[in-house]
């Protein structure tokens, strides 16, 4: 076991676990506290969701409005019935991305939800992903076809792509855990209690890898931090940077994505 799936393997241990009554739907037993959905730019937006155990830091999904007018989801939260009633009204779900080994909590009960989901996943993610649920296509193979170009990060242990999304007003890059963006607000909003916690272990107060990402996901540190510096210099207009855990960013994207590189030096 390399030392990437060692750590997926090891924090996938402390994931809450749905507990199903005779009164609480399997839904429902996956809905936690969460926020609205709130719009990032014109047909993209994002949703904050809490764990019962504020240790374990909140996590981000994304909906992304193809250009069928269909809806695609990056790393899936159930919702509570009046916000999933509000996300159908963005556009019919129909793609949704399993990003990588651990981001799967409750990607089976969307696919019993929504029969016809096309359950996506980076092609060295599947056989994680098969843990919970049957992936219909490959990331890599499936996501050009809707304009998304699937970026493979340099540098990293192989185990999550990077999405760049077409935006009326630009690009947006789709991060999942090879970047936090933990802030003093975001923290403070979100997880008071526990927020001097995830300052300790190196995880909060910037825009970068966090401490455990280097030690654990990191195979060659200058390669990954001249890929940063390349997306920077590519993708352009930049107007939306999201990762699974951390406040979105969009505002001056594309020099938040240089410091993020600079911090490897």
């Amino acid at each position: 076991m390399n030392k990437t799936n060692f750590f997926y393997s090891f924090f996938f241990g402390f994931e809450p676990r749905a507990k199903i009554s005779s009164t609480n739907s399997e839904w429902e037993s996956h809905v936690f506290a969460h926020s609205p959905i709130e719009e990032l730019a014109p047909n993209l937006w994002h949703v904050t969701g809490l764990f019962p155990n504020e240790s374990m830091v909140p996590r981000e999904m994304i909906l992304y409005r193809l250009p069928d007018s269909s809806l695609l989801i990056h790393s899936a939260i159930a919702l509570d019935e009046p916000t999933m009633t509000q996300l159908e009204s963005l556009g019919k779900p129909k793609i949704m991305i399993i990003p990588n080994p651990i981001h799967k909590l409750d990607a089976r009960v969307y696919k019993q939800r929504y029969p016809d989901l096309i359950v996506v996943s980076p092609a060295v993610v599947k056989p994680y992903a098969e843990q919970v649920v049957t992936v219909d296509a490959i990331a890599e193979e499936i996501l050009p076809q809707y304009g998304i170009t699937c970026h493979q990060p340099a540098g990293i242990n192989p185990q999550e792509l990077v999405y760049e999304l077409p935006l009326t007003t630009g690009k947006a890059l789709i991060f999942t855990d090879i970047l936090f963006n933990l802030t003093d607000e975001y923290l403070e909003k979100y997880v008071p209690k526990k927020k001097h916690l995830i300052y300790w272990i190196g995880a909060a107060g910037f825009f970068g890898i966090t401490f455990l990402g280097k030690t654990f996901f990191v195979n060659d540190r200058n390669a990954y931090r001249q890929w940063l510096e390349t997306l920077a210099n590519s993708v352009q207009p930049l107007k939306v940077i999201s990762v699974a855990h951390g406040e979105p960013i969009t505002n001056n994207c594309t020099q938040k994505l240089r410091e993020a590189s600079a911090r490897l030096l």
